[in-house]
């Protein structure tokens, strides 16, 4: 646009974030760069700082970077000093800024906050030179409007970040790979995804699949976080490394969780302590011999939002530690909207970039989410889809929703096809599957729920599962 004729006049309170500015370079100063700068960049550059003195040493910083140099306080004054701003940002106001950094996960959620008041500047800088030329009779409207619409696209592409488009030639040639690769496999006999862990829910949906959203629901205490763990401890023996986010469970409770799966100890005995001499053994068995070796990364932060979580994710998935991702539960996770937006809007919010993580990173990422109260008062206590609790856009943006449900629970028996009743009997109930068939897939757990088994597996003795 002709901004050299048009000049925005001073508005006086443009959105700028000083305290995010300050965390976002903190934290690049802080943690050397490279971490930070990974999972920043894709969101934020330069001119999106509001302080230029930021802005100066975002730029410096960046330049180091790209030159595979240390980005500390020191080689960052050199920087800066050699392109004549080290009066414009002296070494006191560098170590001054240094003492507020962040990790890198919290890094992320500065940037954004930094993106979006920029956002809003340019906005309202847009709307004043529009308003001007409107009002302006030399100016061809349709120019105006050309190029107001070219800067709002600058603007939505600031919004989404980093992007990469494919042309059909491109894709045609991923997707004739991807249709051999698949071939091969079957083939031989192996399935095309991560094993789920159970053969039935494996013929199913083939296994579970990068870039797809897994919705896994329940009511409290049907046990959807013992079958996520499956899910996971099934994928990390098959060398897919996983990534838990535990908001509601710590990582020693929830590693005691596997140990109980794997040393056949009741997990009240974990707890108590009550534990004999062969029970240590089996123990240090299960640890040493299975559970020591498996590639699961577990985060137990309870006070976390999804950009927390995508940065995260991020990270692992650059150091090949993110094959496949775990979220328990989406209700835990915490988002700041300023009162902005109600809980509603929030969770399809949340429910939207773990979509986008498994895109981003091509993994699978299951969700686990609260139902609402309705599953209780029906007769049968079936979940359905409409009772995924605070939002159907949890339904929209999932590729797949499971429903844990324990019949047994609920008092409700069981019959096999002899008429004998069932114990410790589950069903996964595949409501929505965007690549396949839905429907129901039977399992059998252990009494304390820390094993999962394929329903024709036989050898249960435990009883009451809590």
């Amino acid at each position: 646009m002709k901004t050299n004729k048009y000049i925005p006049s001073p508005i006086k309170g443009m959105p700028n974030a000083p305290e995010a500015e300050q965390a976002v370079i903190g934290s690049l100063l802080s943690f050397g760069g490279d971490k930070v700068f990974d999972a920043i960049s894709p969101e934020l550059n330069k001119d999106m700082f509001y302080d230029n003195r930021y802005a100066v040493l975002y730029d410096a910083i960046q330049s180091l970077y790209a030159s595979n140099k240390p980005c500390d306080i020191v080689s960052v004054s050199n920087e800066i000093r050699s392109i004549g701003k080290i009066e414009e940002v002296p070494p006191h106001f560098i170590a001054e800024t240094l003492n507020y950094g962040f990790d890198s996960f919290h890094a992320v959620e500065h940037a954004l906050m930094v993106k979006q008041k920029y956002l809003q500047r340019k906005a309202i800088e847009l709307s004043h030179i529009l308003q001007q030329q409107a009002y302006d009779d030399t100016e061809d409207i349709g120019d105006v409007l050309f190029n107001a619409g070219k800067a709002l696209e600058q603007m939505q592409q600031d919004l989404i970040g980093q992007s990469e488009s494919q042309s059909f030639k491109d894709i045609a040639q991923s997707a004739l790979k991807n249709i051999e690769r698949k071939m091969g496999l079957y083939s031989s006999g192996k399935q095309t995804g991560i094993t789920t862990g159970l053969q039935d829910l494996n013929d199913m949906n083939s296994g579970w699949h990068g870039g797809e959203l897994i919705v896994l629901a329940a009511r409290p205490a049907m046990g959807k976080t013992a079958v996520s763990l499956h899910f996971g401890k099934s994928a990390a023996r098959q060398g897919i490394p996983v990534v838990i986010f535990s908001l509601e469970m710590d990582s020693v409770s929830l590693y005691e969780r596997f140990i109980a799966s794997e040393s056949n100890v009741h997990p009240s005995k974990l707890r108590s302590g009550n534990i004999s001499q062969d029970e240590l053994q089996q123990i240090d068995k299960a640890i040493g011999g299975t559970l020591y070796s498996l590639p699961i990364t577990i985060n137990d932060n309870a006070a976390i939002g999804m950009s927390y979580i995508r940065a995260t994710c991020r990270l692992y998935h650059r150091q090949n530690k993110c094959g496949m991702v775990i979220i328990d539960y989406l209700q835990l996770i915490t988002e700041s909207s300023n009162g902005t937006r109600n809980r509603e809007q929030e969770i399809a919010r949340m429910s939207r970039e773990a979509k986008i993580i498994a895109k981003e990173l091509n993994v699978p990422v299951i969700l686990l989410s609260q139902l609402n109260r309705e599953v209780d008062k029906r007769q049968d206590k079936k979940p359905i889809l409409a009772d995924l609790r605070e939002s159907g856009a949890i339904e929209q943006d999932a590729d797949m929703v499971i429903f844990v449900h324990r019949p047994e629970y609920y008092g409700i028996s069981v019959n096999d096809s002899s008429g004998h009743e069932i114990y410790n009997y589950g069903e996964l109930i595949i409501a929505k599957h965007r690549n396949g068939s839905v429907g129901t897939v039977k399992f059998k757990h252990n009494g304390s729920l820390t094993k999962i088994f394929d329903y024709d597996t036989k050898g249960y003795t435990e009883n009451n599962p809590f």
